[in-house]
């Protein structure tokens, strides 16, 4: 073993696999652009201030920040999602036109135990509309997630959508005075089960009774059921009005109601929604109308959806949707005993044609340069030579099938654009 490893937590990415991650974020960024949203960076770290404040990320989160101090002593932490520095960014831009669609797709960094799709630094994908409150924007970050699941293969992906409004208030119906410990605990019913869940909630005071009404209202799918029990038609018309949104993109076919599901950042105020893919959840989201006013801003409302990139690709990766290559370079030019202007010539027109290509720039024997190009499994070899150079004609070869085809230099560019 060599001397230094990475981190805990993180990882490199050889060629291999930073072509595979690569074909993803270029198709979410794809889709983002067309459904017109642009792209906006944050820095990696923000005020310690920021990343912490309650009703941000609030208790569930703050453990997770990593924190340090710089040089001027200042307090600092890495941003744990892409959604806080958003929220910074609207309140410091108050004449952004609205509404703002932005797209954000970058690392952030969490204090997390490691595991299967886990990671301390990882990769995530977001989009929000900044400044409508209707139902519609709730919708649409939805229909563009089902858009770039779609293009990405994944097909059997759900959308599971609540409603933080709605279980509050049948939480306040019941006499929770603790809303916020309560969602926590919810929260972390897929990761430890119903029975601990019940455990954690008993814990922190609660009768039995009460947590057993408050198992069985999580269960609950019926919209009527739902309403019935949370006193809350309007809360129940949002999350009945976004289905039927998503039924005008054809989308409604993923979506279905689960009260258990609350998201656990305290920032969410009303409709929230969760991604899963073969048992995988891969990414989530839903409404933050208070966040940018809690920033210093002017209260503005907020929809929004993030991918987890490292997850959308571990299925991609088991459902075998992603191409395997060790290279971008499409053609490499083999040298055999030439001035290497000849090459350098020929390499400048085959990307000025978009072609990536390379050629051999360390003198080496033509056997060399072939090892070298299965090595990297580039396709396509050109044999330039003294003979080509004389007959002025190019010998390309197929490096799969072996297949070889010398053409004239003016009819190579047909040949090659063919590949």
């Amino acid at each position: 073993m060599t001397k230094f490893q990475t981190p805990r937590g993180t990882r490199d990415f050889l060629p291999e696999t930073m072509i595979k991650r690569q074909k993803v974020l270029d198709t979410l960024r794809s889709i983002f652009e067309k459904w017109g949203f642009d792209p906006v960076e944050t820095p990696a770290f923000e005020d310690w201030s920021l990343l912490a404040a309650k009703a941000g990320g609030g208790d569930a989160i703050r453990d997770e920040i990593y924190y340090f101090r710089d040089k001027s002593n200042r307090e600092l932490g890495l941003r744990f999602d892409l959604t806080v520095p958003l929220a910074r960014v609207v309140a410091n831009n108050p004449n952004l036109p609205k509404p703002f669609k932005r797209y954000h797709i970058g690392r952030v960094w969490r204090y997390d135990r490691p595991g299967t799709g886990r990671y301390r630094e990882f990769w995530q994908a977001d989009v929000d509309i900044i400044g409508s409150a209707g139902h519609r924007a709730d919708a649409e970050v939805l229909a563009i997630a089902c858009d770039a699941l779609e293009k990405l293969g994944l097909v059997d992906f759900r959308i599971r959508l609540s409603s933080r409004k709605l279980v509050e208030s049948f939480l306040r119906n019941i006499g929770v005075k603790d809303i916020s410990a309560v969602f926590r605990s919810i929260d972390k019913l897929e990761k430890i089960g119903e029975n601990n869940v019940a455990k954690e909630l008993k814990d922190k005071g609660l009768q039995q009774a009460k947590v057993e009404e408050i198992l069985g209202f999580i269960k609950l799918k019926n919209v009527k059921d739902i309403e019935a029990a949370a006193k809350d038609r309007e809360a129940v018309n949002e999350i009945t009005d976004i289905v039927n949104i998503l039924g005008e993109y054809g989308y409604s076919k993923y979506a279905l109601i689960d009260m258990s599901l609350v998201r656990g950042l305290d920032y969410y105020t009303a409709c929230v929604f969760e991604i899963s893919c073969s048992g995988m959840s891969i990414g989530g989201g839903g409404r933050y109308d208070k966040l940018i006013e809690l920033f210093g801003g002017k209260p503005t409302p907020a929809a929004g959806i993030s991918f987890g990139v490292e997850r959308v690709l571990e299925i991609m990766e088991a459902k075998k949707l992603l191409d395997e290559k060790k290279t971008v370079t499409k053609i490499f030019i083999a040298c055999i005993g030439i001035d290497m202007k000849n090459a350098i010539d020929l390499a400048r027109k085959l990307r000025k044609a978009g072609i990536e290509c390379e050629f051999d720039i360390a003198g080496r024997n033509i056997r060399k340069q072939l090892d070298y190009v299965n090595a990297k499994g580039i396709p396509y070899v050109i044999f330039l030579g003294p003979k080509e150079l004389e007959k002025k004609t190019i010998k390309l070869r197929n490096m799969k099938t072996g297949k070889e085809e010398e053409v004239n230099t003016k009819d190579a560019d047909s040949l090659i654009s063919s590949l």
